[in-house]
């Protein structure tokens, strides 16, 4: 019988790799709290962000719509599981992390309840661009799964230089939730905080489980994202300059996660 290890006649070798526990990620916790705290403390969120959302302006709108796409709570787990579908490893600890940032991410919002720009600025005073969101505004949410994402890769290469470039690649991204005029800069600095932190638990929780997954829980796993993938394609995008990333990658992880789940009920089965 073939090896489970193997699908489509190509190793998984994540199964065979034992990670090194990353260390906690010190510096970059206290780097965004000091930012946070002297944002906050400072009275100076409003101005900020209105400089910010001033100076991006000059981009296009579409620039902004698409950039904050790929941090989109469902597009940018999938676009995460399109560059390592092969390694269940790796889709486990990103299913573990999705459900912990969901968990933070509601939990904060609707326990600090903080207000969006456009409820305590007047029309006109800033630029809007998109939906008009209700949800409370501390953290972004967008942030902490751009964050979620890239802290995931960087904590599980374990590589410095790749973890500097990733972390830029993300607050470049959350940038664009100021743009967009929907997030203050508070709430950008905290979802970076909360999803890089919460990637490192993610990987460290990971390391603490079995190498080796048996069968039963690689469909668990890869029917989960099935699932997801389907409710991404149903209930698109607030901004439809990105809507053919998230059909792409979503129809992607449909077709390689049925692909799968075939493959390991047919060697179930003998």
């Amino acid at each position: 019988m073939v090896s489970d290890s193997y699908f489509s006649g190509k190793k998984i070798m994540s199964n065979n790799l034992k990670h090194t526990a990353p260390s906690f990620p010190l510096i970059t916790v206290i780097s965004l709290v000091l930012l946070l705290a002297t944002t906050l403390l400072s009275g100076f969120d409003k101005s900020l962000f209105l400089f910010l959302n001033e100076s991006f302006s000059a981009l296009p709108a579409s620039f902004w719509e698409f950039t904050t796409t790929l941090s989109d709570p469902w597009v940018a787990p999938l676009l995460t599981f399109v560059i390592f579908f092969r390694q269940p490893n790796f889709v486990r600890a990103l299913l573990i992390c999705s459900l912990i940032s969901l968990v933070a991410n509601y939990s904060l919002k609707h326990g600090f309840d903080f207000p969006r720009p456009n409820h305590v600025l007047a029309e006109g005073e800033f630029n809007l661009i998109g939906p008009d969101i209700q949800s409370p505004s501390f953290p972004s949410g967008h942030t902490l799964v751009i964050f979620v994402m890239m802290g995931l890769v960087s904590f599980w290469n374990n590589v410095k230089l790749t973890s500097g470039l990733l972390f830029g690649m993300a607050a470049l991204i959350a940038l664009s939730r100021i743009a967009l005029g929907v997030h203050w800069p508070s709430d950008v600095i905290f979802g970076a905080l909360v999803g890089w932190l919460t990637a490192w638990l993610a990987v460290v929780l990971n390391n603490r489980l079995e190498a080796e997954i048996n069968t039963n829980v690689k469909m668990g796993l890869y029917g989960v994202v099935l699932l997801c993938a389907i409710w991404s394609i149903i209930n698109k995008t607030p901004y439809s300059t990105g809507q053919w990333l998230n059909t792409a990658v979503a129809l992607f992880a449909v077709a390689y996660s049925l692909r799968t789940l075939t493959e390991l009920m047919h060697r179930q089965k003998g």
